[in-house]
């Protein structure tokens, strides 16, 4: 099945996804907000530790399922009696619940401004090696 991924994300919340079953995140960096902003609430995600550029075949992530998305614009601003800058960032908050585990297949390419696309099967029981 494809699904979109979201990479690097922290083993502590992948962790507590599995055990909780329900978290909310917030998504900041660039290759990750691409996917995000190309999500709705109720699509079916893969979440993985690794980073973009180290996915491929064999590649373990969990399956979670969008129950919430809110996009904002935060402004930020620094002052002191010489300086005064300003400043504007995008962020996601995304409610995730776990619904499974997955390994990729295959990728289908993730070109800069475009979401990171995979094929990837669920892993049902885990296997040993």
């Amino acid at each position: 099945m494809r699904y979109i991924v979201l990479s690097g994300i922290s083993h502590h919340v992948i962790k507590e996804l599995e055990h909780e079953k329900i978290k909310t995140i917030e998504i900041r960096s660039p290759n990750n907000f691409r996917s995000v902003l190309e999500t709705e609430a109720g699509n079916v995600i893969i979440l993985t530790s690794r980073s973009q550029e180290d996915i491929r075949p064999g590649t373990q992530g969990i399956i979670v399922q969008i129950r919430g998305k809110q996009v904002t614009m935060h402004r930020v601003i620094q002052k002191t009696p010489d300086f005064y800058e300003e400043s504007e960032f995008q962020l996601a908050r995304l409610q995730l619940e776990m619904k499974g585990h997955a390994r990729v297949r295959r990728t289908e390419g993730s070109r800069l401004g475009e979401a990171m696309v995979v094929d990837a099967d669920e892993v049902l029981n885990f296997e040993g090696r």
